[in-house]
């Protein structure tokens, strides 16, 4: 999931903030004996694409949601007050409100306190939606940013964008997408970027997406099949200069940050005699 989508989630759960859990039901082992009941939802925060919600007393219910998660709020109860629960239920938390707080194949759930959420975020780059009132971060650190980014000169631009260590936030779409409108050949060395213009780009896209409720479109166009650049549009015409767009699936599990990428070759050369990675 992308960091604009994980910041969208939060601002839905940080309007319930002030609420009262009167009820907390936990489906994953490490949470079965936890007990919110009586605790006041006070803040959520997202970092990257990690989900931080907090309440009374000094506890955090730390989410991240990958690929599969969500977090939604139920209006609809049983007679005997709990919420109708979907299939795939994690968690579910009634608030005084008359509404429950229900997390659906939420992969990573752990509770902690407040003052150890470095221990689950601390190893995260600057978010690239900081200052936006759901973010931890008041402000983004370029300098820190671009230092994180530049350790590995000779890494893939593509890879070093999707690892959270360097930047948080960024997902396969905005990698990818952001390549071709800089013309970047995605296996591009870090060290052969501009990255000050890149990353401007980039939080530029990002911030756009969550403060209009784009979803995610980067061409400008919301239509379905027309809203992105490459992304998806294997061997179809570039929209910029008609080349088929090329694509590289996803690799193995050993390859964390090598996921599925769409480029046109056209528009995004790669030198000489170099190839997909």
């Amino acid at each position: 999931m992308e960091g604009d989508a994980v910041h969208r989630c939060a601002a839905r759960l940080a309007a319930l903030d002030g609420a009262s859990v009167v009820r907390s039901d936990f489906r994953t082992p490490s949470l079965a004996t936890a007990d919110l009941a009586g605790r006041t939802l006070t803040d959520t925060r997202a970092h990257g694409k990690h989900l931080l919600t907090r309440f009374s007393g000094g506890w955090t219910l730390h989410s991240h949601l990958r690929m599969t998660g969500s977090w939604s709020v139920v209006r609809k109860h049983r007679p005997d007050g709990r919420p109708a629960l979907p299939r795939g239920v994690r968690a579910a938390l009634t608030l005084d409100s008359g509404v429950s707080l229900v997390g659906v194949d939420v992969p990573v759930l752990e509770l902690l306190r407040t003052r150890d959420e470095h221990r689950v975020v601390g190893h995260l780059g600057p978010d690239v939606l900081a200052g936006t009132p759901t973010a931890t971060q008041e402000h983004f650190d370029q300098d820190d940013a671009l230092a994180r980014l530049r350790r590995d000169p000779a890494r893939p631009v593509v890879e070093a964008l999707l690892d959270q260590r360097g930047v948080a936030g960024l997902g396969n779409l905005w990698a990818v997408e952001v390549c071709f409108l800089r013309g970047l050949w995605p296996w591009t060395p870090v060290g052969d970027v501009d990255l000050e213009a890149l990353l401007a780009l980039a939080r530029r896209m990002i911030r756009h997406s969550l403060e209009h409720g784009t979803g995610m479109t980067t061409t400008g166009v919301k239509r379905r099949g027309e809203n992105h650049w490459v992304t998806g549009r294997s061997n179809r015409p570039c929209r910029r200069c008609g080349t088929l767009v090329r694509f590289r699936p996803a690799l193995g599990s050993g390859a964390p940050y090598r996921r599925e990428v769409w480029w046109c070759p056209s528009c995004q050369p790669a030198p000489a005699g170099a190839s997909a990675r």
